[in-house]
Order: structure tokens, then sequence, then C-alpha cells
């Protein structure tokens, strides 16, 4: 009997009540199921199952699907701003507000469409498999993209609240970016060409944005913003980790392909 109260104490009466009755947010088996159905195609059974096939062009279907990246992406950050940033509310700590009240319900939801986002995030992979661009597979990649659902879930069950928001905030906005990179690479080899003195800048777009959600997380820790810790803790972890998987991947890529140059 403890153990189902620990359990309903810590997954239901602690999570945020805004969000834990929304779709996928309050079972503890979809989404993890979800993960390791990806991993196992992505790592297993996708690439088996290309093993004797041509690849699939798909070009049609990737320009739609990075259209609608860009306009989801978009939707986000508008729905963040009209929730009141930049408005009413600062770029400096803000205390958590878990009320029905107008922004803050609507901060939470927006949370909640994000999670669900990022987990339509996955359907790259399964294109890369699909198209046998096994190269493009990388730890960096897969991490990335598991870490950022697990980590939207969890924020968004229990601390779906301003602060936690502007980390989704930037990163839509620079998703935003991206995919039109994406979209425009997918126009021609011409349209290519002019792009590929992008590249660099866009791997540098995206580390900026690790350092800036690192430096807001980090105001936390101050004696006049009495925050709990857990959720800034693990933020701040997965934001190095990706930092340093991105710098990695830029140094490999660019600062020593420049350097065989000189």
């Amino acid at each position: 009997m403890e153990l189902v109260e620990l359990y309903n104490y810590y997954w239901n009466e602690r999570a945020d009540s805004r969000t834990n009755n929304l779709p996928l947010m309050g079972s503890p088996i979809i989404i993890p199921t979800i993960i390791f159905s990806y991993l196992y195609f992505v790592l297993k059974c996708g690439p088996q199952f290309m093993k004797n096939r041509k690849p699939y062009n798909l070009k049609t279907f990737i320009q739609w699907y990075n259209i609608f990246q860009i306009i989801a992406n978009a939707y986000l950050v508008q729905q963040n701003i009209s929730a009141g940033w930049f408005s009413e509310i600062s770029i400096f700590c803000e205390m958590p507000d878990y009320s029905y009240k107008p922004g803050p319900l609507k901060i939470a939801h927006t949370m909640w469409l994000t999670t669900i986002l990022k987990l339509i995030d996955l359907v790259e992979t399964m294109i890369f498999v699909l198209r046998k661009k096994q190269e493009q597979i990388s730890f960096l990649h897969v991490y990335h993209h598991v870490s950022m659902v697990l980590l939207m879930w969890y924020m968004t069950k229990y601390y779906a609240v301003i602060m936690t928001s502007f980390g989704i905030l930037i990163n839509c906005t620079v998703h935003v970016i991206m995919y039109t990179y994406y979209y425009l690479s997918t126009l021609g080899p011409n349209m290519q060409k002019k792009l590929s003195l992008y590249k660099p800048i866009i791997t540098t777009v995206q580390m900026v944005q690790f350092v800036i959600c690192i430096l807001y997380a980090l105001q936390a820790y101050s004696p006049s913003c009495p925050v709990s810790k857990v959720p800034v803790n693990t933020a701040i972890f997965q934001l190095i980790v990706n930092f340093l998987l991105f710098y990695n991947f830029y140094r490999q890529n660019y600062t020593k392909s420049v350097q065989k140059k000189c």
C-alpha cells in the first residue's frame, strides 16, 4: 500500500494539475514506449528494413515537414509572447504561478504543445533511416531528440511555469531559423551551394541558445530568487551536455576543415 501511496503522491499529487490530465502527461508508459519504439526503429529495425532497399526520396514530405516546423515553432513563440513575455513578464526571476489565470494557464498549455512538438521531432531521424542517411544519425542527434522529449515531459508535468518557458521561447525562435534553412536547402543544388556558408552559423546559433539559457537559469541560485532548484539543476545539466556535444560537432566539422585548408 505504501508503494501505491508514494506513486500517487509523486506522480499525481506533486504534478501540475493544469497539465497532468492533458494527453500523454498522466501516463508513465506512453512517452517511454514512444521513445523505446523510436530507438528500436532507428538503431535496429529501420536499418534492417532498408538494408536491401533503395533509399526513399521523400523530398515533398521533407519540404512540407519543414514548413510545418516553421509554422509550429513560430506559433509557440507567439503564444509565449501573448502569455506575457516581454510585456508583463521580465527576463529576471519570476516566482512560479500555478494558477488558472489566463497568462500562467497559457504558459502551461504552450509547454504541453512544445512537448508534443518534440515528439513530432523524432520523425526527422526516421526520415534519415528511410533515406539511408545513416551518417546523420549521430549520438548527438539521437541524444538531443530523446533528452528534449524527456526534459519537456518532466518540466510540463511538474513545472509548467514562467521561468521554465524561457527556454521554449529561445529554442522555438532558433528552430524557426533552423527549419527555414532546412527548407531552403531542399530547393536544389544551387540553393545548397549558396547556403553552405551559413552551415557553421546555424550550429553557432544553436550553441548560443544554450549559453543564453544557462545564464538565465543561473539567476535561480541568487538569494533573491527562491525557486525550486530541482528543475534548474536538471535544465542546466541538459544544457551543458548539449552545448558540449554541439561544440564537438562544430569543432569536428568546421574548425578542422578550416585548418586543413590553411
